[in-house]
């Protein structure tokens, strides 16, 4: 019997170095959480990742600045994302796939004349 071949459905390719990430809800919640970890695998529109607690569900909306880094002067990109996916993982852990939807400019933009 032969087995079907999987085809990979990703459309970018995925780094399996981490990357620093900082992650919290877009909404208010019940459990407020603020997050920075490293990824398990990354693309330039998601990011994989085991998070400390376990409140993600499918569709959550979350704020995810990728990549981050706390040293002055460090420009920090903020996206929203959308949780794609939920792995049940071993040790009552999850691992979380988000998509990162839309860039979020923070500050002011000057005007173009």
């Amino acid at each position: 019997m032969t087995r079907p071949s999987t085809q990979e459905r990703r459309k970018k390719i995925r780094t399996r170095i981490p990357r620093m990430i900082r992650v919290r809800p877009s909404e208010p919640m019940l459990e407020d959480f603020d997050e920075i970890l490293p990824t398990l695998n990354a693309a330039r529109n998601s990011v994989y990742f085991v998070p400390q607690n376990g409140i993600f569900a499918l569709n959550m909306r979350l704020f995810v600045t990728y990549p981050y880094a706390s040293d002055p002067g460090s420009i920090n990109q903020e996206f929203l994302g959308a949780v794609t996916r939920v792995d049940k993982l071993p040790g009552n852990k999850q691992g979380v796939a988000v998509e990162l939807l839309m860039p979020i400019f923070v500050g002011t933009r000057e005007t173009i004349r």
